[in-house]
This record gives structure tokens, C-alpha cells and sequence, in this order.
């Protein structure tokens, strides 16, 4: 199909602080006011009422119960829960989402503990990552076939790519299943990650000796490092997705993208990583990645967690513009016609005085 057109919702997720992702895509023939043909993407299901909104959106919005393509970026429960509604409530094509309880062969290695067994290591996993297991068992149960995205994989249509996955690779991957607190005893180093509890308040300008954005790195979880960074090439548009990754899964992403010739400093629109939170962006990351238009999907109290004024306003002096869901849905669209009821978004506001 001659790909023309396309629509990217953000749904809202969390109704206090607690955000989320549940994101929403349709791409194809748009002509004469009308989809002649459409191709559906659901990336993430948010929490269980996100999920629900999910489903609710394609069946009346996109005007279909069918899913092409169904993506878990990874098993945190604020992107995986609401998938399940998904897979419970339309009919999915293929999913795309990883399974650590089938890397045994690979990482018995490294396990300490000799007693745990291709069982046992399996089980610990699934209850681990339980939400990841409920979806697995869902797409079994729907003869749902299942693959396990690595970077470099591409997901085309019509013979066009459409989707490139810029992370992680396989071999990181494993390394972050070692080192998570969540598989069985590994002989992988693990790093203890810490977050200073004391804050303090600071002055910011637009001036950029003023930011108080990390240069390099800041810490986040292993599941977090998992999430899938996804680079969209859609209309003769280029979108960037990050999920949860943080410095490390991005710097990698980064580097692959500049090895295979895709230009990051030139795109259209770029997700924000991990709602906002200034532990997952960096001016070196910031340095490698540009669009005008970005968007963080936070909870309507989430701030000034979800998202730090930290994170803002380094955008803000890149021009870059944050636009935020703060409890509502919100939408990329090109070359359609804006819908009924959806006026113009105000990006998100500098702020002078920070906590750090």
C-alpha cells in the first residue's frame, strides 16, 4: 500500500502519580477525507484502565478490532499490564516482546547456584516478569505468533521498512537479565543503583551553564535498559521511541544508528525516555538527538518526578518542544485531517527555580 498518512496517539496512563505508556499507531492510504487502507501498531497497554482505553480507541477511532503489530518494550507493569486487554479484546497479528525465560542455554553459565534448572530458572523468571508471562500465555493461547526483537530488526510493509530496532542488542540484553536483581543469583558484577534522597533548590536560565542536567549518565533499573528503542521512518517522517531506556541503552542505540547511516539530529518527533525522569536523559544524549517536537507521557501528579523541570527545560534551550499527557490523550498526525474536538497543544513551561 502507497503509505501517505499517519496517526500516533498517546493515551493517557495513571491517574495520580504513577505513569505510563500506551501508545497507539495507524499508517497508510489517506485520500478525499478518508483511510483507503490502514496498517495498526500498538506499542505498550499502559495499566489495566489504559489497556481498556486501548481497545476502545482502535474498535472506534481507527474503526477496526484487528492489530498488525502488537510491541512490549518491556515487563515493567506501567507499560505491560493494559497490553492483555489487548490481546484479550482485538485481533493481534503478530507480537513483538521478549521472553528472558528462554535465554537458559544461554546464561546457565553464569548462574552460582548449580541446583537451579532449566525449571526452576524458567519459573523465577515468569514470576518475575508476571505480566510478560500473562501476555506470552495470551498470544500462545490466540495462536498469536510471538518474535523476539533485537537490534537490527525491521518490520516492513509493502516492502518498505517502517520500523528499525535501534536497541538493545541481543548480547546487552543478556547482560541486563544477568545483572538484574530479578534472575536467579549471576556471577555478572551488579552496580548498586542510588538516588540521592536530599534536594536542592537552583536557579536555571536559558543560559546552558545553568543546567543541571547530567553530562554524561544517570542511573535506572536493568528492566528499564530493556526497553526497545524503535526508529519509525513513516510518510517521509522519522520518529524516535524510547520507552524506559536509559544513557547506557541509548548511547548503544546511538552508536548502532550512526554505524548504519540513520541521522538521530534529524528528526520529526522523539518520545522522551522513562516519562521525563532526569535519570534517563543526558546533554550527551541530547547532543546525538534532535526533533522539534517531542512528547513525554507522564501521570496528571506525576511531576516533579514525572516529568523533572530538569528534563524540560534542557529541551526547551535545544528547540526542542515538550509537549506533555499529563492525564490526557495526545497525538502526532501528518497529512489527515485533525479530528473533531482536538485543538492545538501548548508545549510545557520553563522553569526557572529546580530541585536537584
Amino acid at each position: 500500500m502507497e503509505v501517505n498518512a499517519f496517526e500516533i496517539d498517546f493515551l493517557a496512563v495513571g491517574a495520580n502519580s504513577k505513569s505510563g505508556d500506551a501508545i497507539a499507531m495507524r499508517f497508510g492510504n489517506y485520500e478525499n477525507n478518508k483511510w483507503n487502507s490502514q496498517h495498526v501498531i500498538v506499542i505498550d497497554g499502559g495499566d489495566k484502565q489504559a489497556g481498556a482505553n486501548l481497545v476502545k480507541h482502535v474498535k472506534e477511532v481507527y474503526n477496526t478490532n484487528r492489530v498488525d503489530l502488537a510491541i512490549l518494550t518491556h515487563p515493567d507493569g506501567d507499560h505491560a499490564s493494559g497490553l492483555t486487554k489487548v490481546l484479550e479484546d482485538l485481533d493481534i497479528n503478530e507480537m513483538l516482546m521478549h521472553c528472558p525465560w528462554n535465554h537458559w542455554k544461554e546464561l546457565h553459565p553464569y548462574c552460582e547456584d548449580g541446583r537451579i534448572t532449566t525449571t526452576s530458572f524458567g519459573e523465577r523468571l515468569r514470576r518475575a516478569y508476571g505480566y510478560a508471562d500473562e501476555i506470552e500465555n495470551l498470544a500462545k493461547a490466540n495462536k498469536i505468533p510471538i518474535t523476539a526483537p533485537h537490534q537490527g530488526n525491521k518490520y516492513t510493509v509493502g516492502g518498505e521498512t517502517v520500523l528499525t530496532i535501534l536497541g538493545p542488542s541481543k548480547e546487552y540484553y543478556m547482560s541486563l537479565i544477568q545483572e538484574s536483581d530479578k534472575t536467579p543469583r549471576m556471577l555478572a558484577e551488579s552496580s548498586p543503583k542510588t538516588f540521592s534522597s536530599q534536594k536542592v533548590r537552583k536557579l536555571e536560565t536559558m543560559d546552558i551553564a545553568t543546567e543541571n542536567l547530567s553530562a554524561e549518565s544517570g542511573s535506572t533499573s536493568c528492566e528499564n535498559n530493556m526497553s526497545l528503542i524503535l526508529y519509525l521512518t513513516i510518510a517521509g517522517k522519522k520518529i524516535l521511541l524510547t520507552g524506559d531506556a536509559g544513557c547506557d541503552a541509548l548511547y548503544k542505540a546511538i552508536y548502532y544508528a550512526k554505524q548504519n547511516n540513520i541521522d538521530l539530529k534529524t528528526l520529526n518527533y522523539l518520545q522522551i525516555p522513562h516519562h521525563g525522569s532526569r535519570h534517563n536523559l543526558s546533554q550527551g544524549i541530547l547532543n546525538e538527538i534532535h526533533a522539534p517536537t517531542s512528547i513525554i507521557s507522564c501521570a496528571a501528579g506525576g511531576a516533579p518526578k514525572h516529568p523533572s523541570p530538569v528534563v524540560i527545560n534542557a529541551l526547551k534551550r535545544r528547540d526542542i518542544k515538550p509537549f506533555l499527557t499529563q492525564g490526557n490523550g495526545f497525538y502526532w498526525h501528518h497529512n489527515v485531517l485533525i479530528r473533531a474536538g482536538w485543538g492545538p497543544a501548548t508545549p510545557a513551561a520553563f522553569t526557572n527555580y529546580v530541585l536537584v
